[in-house]
């Protein structure tokens, strides 16, 4: 047994998505607290060496398998999270995809389904398999990970219709969680954008979409990402934060 299990944490986490970029850096973060467990669940633990080389360096991070949008593997997570911790205090959903660069009339038909399976499909399955462990908590969060391309009011110039679209559906999906189990169980489920990062997705977006010009004073590094999403995480509660879509890094409301 771990000495972050051993310690029994006072608040449990789980970040998908965590072996690079912001979800890696999400870990990083949170890794840097007291009393915390960080379940980082990817798709193959064991080629995982820049997580697995931060839960040795930490303490408080355990690697758990999960693909998303698999239902048995959200299920197999629950388990394993059951057995590791017994509940959870905080899911943040940040395992994504973006498919391609093209606009919606000439979208393909298998890059919007691969972008909604993985994209709404994953965190809506991933929210249905923990929400009995996070029914077990004083103050439970879902959050979503999503981009200010899905806001239809801002309406972002950028050719990439399939992850706008499905990613303005998982707006919807958080909301609905927010509907029917805000008040209910006390779940603060709200989306968040995570800011211009400097990923390999935003490298690419450069690259292959040309008419998304952004000033460098707009892009963000994944550590100071990271740290915004992790602020707003720990001032959230369903009351002033729940049902909304937020900007990570002012700290301000988006529209839908």
């Amino acid at each position: 047994m771990s000495n972050a299990i051993a310690a029994a944490p006072s608040t449990v986490y789980v970040v998908t998505g965590a072996n690079r970029g912001i979800g890696l850096a999400i870990a990083a973060t949170l890794a840097k607290r007291e009393h915390v467990l960080v379940l980082a669940a990817v798709r193959d633990p064991a080629k995982a060496d820049a997580l697995k080389a931060l839960a040795k360096e930490t303490g408080h991070i355990e690697l758990v398998e999960y693909e998303s949008p698999s239902e048995d593997s959200a299920k197999a997570l629950a388990q394993v999270i059951e057995e590791k911790a017994g509940k959870v205090d905080v899911v943040i959903s940040n395992a994504g995809v973006q498919t391609d660069y093209e606009p919606i009339t000439t979208a393909a038909s298998h890059h919007l389904t691969t972008s909604f399976n993985v994209n709404v499909v994953g965190p809506v399955t991933l929210f249905q398999a923990l929400l009995p462990l996070l029914r077990k908590s004083a103050a439970p969060q879902f959050i979503g990970v999503s981009s200010a391309a899905a806001s239809n009011t801002l309406a972002v110039p950028l050719a990439t219709d399939s992850y706008s679209i499905s990613k303005a559906a998982l707006n919807s999906a958080v909301r609905r969680m927010h509907v029917w189990h805000g008040e209910q169980d006390n779940i603060a489920a709200y989306t968040l954008h995570p800011g211009v990062v400097l990923t390999d997705m935003a490298t690419a977006w450069k690259e292959n979409a040309p008419e998304l010009q952004l000033p460098p004073e707009m892009i963000v590094s994944v550590e100071d990402s990271a740290n915004a999403i992790v602020r707003l995480v720990e001032g959230a509660t369903r009351e002033n934060t729940g049902g909304r879509f937020w900007n990570a890094v002012d700290g301000t409301e988006l529209p839908w």
